[in-house]
């Protein structure tokens, strides 16, 4: 194989507290603890299983190129921009670039005005958004598969880098090897708590978002999902109602918030991370049905008014989150989970 470097994106997905079980069974995975402990690996198979059958079933909904790969307990997954590269000299797309001048470079290299063209940057951040988007279903499933039998869960991080394309002894290529996203990755993962990359959460690098920001649906999503809450509502002891008052219910609901950006240095060179709302991030693989739903013109369409609507407003502040609902902000309240149909998500045969 020829010696081609490639901007790359690589996610990886850990099963937390899972060495510390194997600690437990001391290292004898016959005893219960480490049965339990190898148990927690057939979640990340029957995700493999899910999406190797979604893909056949629905290749749209997939990028050009994706890997994978389950290493103990740890799943890898990546792709290449294979349009997408940093300005020479660097190693980062942006690279001292606006947003709005990436995206007329983008623009430019669009053939007859078509979005989405073979060969051309926007193909590339297509594939980006559909690749983060799968990741993020991935996350979740395996989160609420954890949860239903108490156990910790995953904790997810995305970065980028460089890859050099790399054959085996066997001239398999090895997507993972040579590739500085998965060090990154890994990195990340491994300095974990002590630099901010905490609990079972997704984390992505700014590099990747900046790669999905090129096409405007993308944009907007990735906007969004930058705001975050708690799953469910809570109990609050410190506030109280008489039982026949009208508010006699004393649960307040959870607020929302937006996570700061954590900084982590790695091989001498600064990372930007943000923690994201992944279910928000599931309907990314979705862009192009939304996109088409947006520029449909029918009266009776709410989701695609509320979508045109999103693509139409500047990225809500904190205070305007709060105000938010399914219809003013619906990619907020709508995910698009792994065991899910494609088809029974949007109510079509």
């Amino acid at each position: 194989m020829a010696q081609i470097v490639r901007w790359s994106c690589t996610a990886q997905i850990d099963l937390l507290g899972f060495a510390n079980q194997i600690a437990l069974s001391k290292l004898d995975i016959r005893a219960q603890q480490g049965k339990l402990a190898l148990e927690r690996l057939s979640t990340l198979e029957d995700a493999i299983r899910l999406l190797e059958n979604e893909k056949t079933l629905y290749p749209q909904l997939y990028p050009t190129g994706l890997h994978y790969s389950r290493f103990n307990d740890a799943l890898f997954l990546g792709i290449d921009g294979t349009n997408l590269e940093p300005p020479s000299g660097r190693i980062s797309l942006t690279g001292g670039y606006t947003l709005s001048e990436l995206r007329r470079e983008c623009s430019d290299s669009v053939d007859n005005g078509e979005r989405m063209s073979p060969g051309t940057k926007q193909e590339s951040a297509g594939d980006v958004a559909k690749y983060l988007g799968l990741v993020a279903r991935v996350h979740n499933y395996i989160n609420a598969r954890e949860a239903e039998k108490s156990l910790p869960g995953c904790r997810t991080v995305v970065a980028s880098g460089l890859r050099q394309c790399f054959e085996d002894r066997q001239g398999r290529e090895d997507f993972f090897s040579a590739n500085l996203a998965a060090a990154v990755a890994f990195k990340a993962q491994e300095q974990g708590s002590a630099v901010g990359v905490t609990g079972n959460h997704l984390y992505v690098e700014k590099d990747v978002a900046v790669a999905i920001s090129y096409i405007e649906m993308c944009h907007a999503i990735m906007a969004l999902a930058k705001f975050d809450r708690p799953d469910s509502v809570v109990t609050d002891p410190y506030c109280y109602h008489p039982p026949d008052s009208a508010r006699a219910v004393t649960v307040t609901y959870p607020s929302w918030r937006a996570y700061d950006p954590i900084v982590i240095g790695i091989m001498n060179n600064e990372y930007t991370f943000r923690r994201l709302n992944s279910l928000a991030l599931t309907n990314l693989q979705l862009f192009t049905d939304y996109r088409r739903l947006a520029e449909e013109q029918d009266p009776e369409d709410l989701l695609a008014a509320s979508i045109r609507g999103v693509l139409a407003a500047a990225t809500p502040t904190i205070a305007e989150i709060w105000r938010a609902s399914n219809i003013t902000r619906p990619f907020l309240f709508t995910s698009f989970p792994l065991e899910l149909d494609y088809n029974q998500f949007f109510n079509c045969e």
